[in-house]
């Protein structure tokens, strides 16, 4: 069983997005893993080569127990009955409490496209009657959508200023992406919105606009469509200033 599962359109989503709360998981004893849904080739910069290495280096880093990607096709993501069924496998067999997926508003379609098959995934996946073939009824209990490149306003922050530097390095490690010479070697240094100067600090200063709110250093946003509970009202107060 995978306690903690995150979904991504593409292998680096879920580090830029949420590693932290990944880590925390981790080190908290908990099972991790995640599930990417195609391998980027589409990404103007690196290859399928170097992403893979990258991709390798990040779970590492991340010290998770699971990883596997579905193949589907970079910037086609069909709602499909197919690939839901591949999703809803992928949910039966790993049989996560949690679930984090891409926001559902997004620059990129494909984390838009992402976040409504794992929406209908998670539910599909509970129901006894649809594709018994793809294993055995379970649905996620609950599901939380991560902050990718437009803000949304969060239902919960996680303070994960104690894996910060951690998460940065999970990020780093694709690094075929981001500033810098271009490590493939046969591409073009044609600049991405993740290769522009400054690209970390705005990660950095996201971070620390979410843990202030918190009463943290560093924060991660996330948005859910149900209410949150807790069993300890005292566990909800992270501020030491008023």
């Amino acid at each position: 069983m995978i306690e903690l599962l995150a979904i991504a359109a593409h292998p680096d989503d879920v580090e830029i997005g949420c590693a932290g709360t990944m880590l925390l998981a981790k080190r908290d004893g908990k099972r991790t893993g995640i599930v990417d849904l195609t391998r980027g080739e589409l990404s103007t910069r690196g290859t399928l080569e170097s992403r893979a290495r990258e991709t390798e280096a990040a779970t590492k880093i991340l010290g998770l127990d699971y990883r596997t990607n579905l193949g589907m096709p970079d910037g086609n993501i069909e709602l499909s009955q197919e690939n839901i069924a591949r999703l809803i496998t992928e949910i039966r067999k790993t049989r996560p409490t949690i679930v984090l997926a891409p926001s559902r508003e997004e620059r990129h379609p494909d984390h838009e496209a992402a976040a409504e098959l794992a929406h209908r995934a998670c539910f599909y996946a509970g129901l006894e009657k649809y594709s018994p073939e793809c294993g055995e009824p379970h649905r996620p209990l609950l599901i939380l959508n991560y902050m990718q490149t437009y803000a949304i306003e969060p239902r919960i922050i996680v303070d994960v200023t104690s894996v910060f530097e951690d998460r940065m390095r999970a990020v780093e490690a694709y690094s075929s992406q981001f500033s810098g010479s271009n490590n493939s070697g046969d591409q073009s240094q044609r600049e991405t919105f993740l290769s522009q100067e400054g690209f970390f600090d705005w990660l950095r200063a996201r971070a620390s606009a979410n843990g202030l709110r918190i009463g943290a250093k560093y924060g991660e946003a996330f948005w859910g469509p149900e209410p949150l509970g807790t069993k300890d009202l005292f566990s909800l107060v992270t501020k030491t200033i008023a």
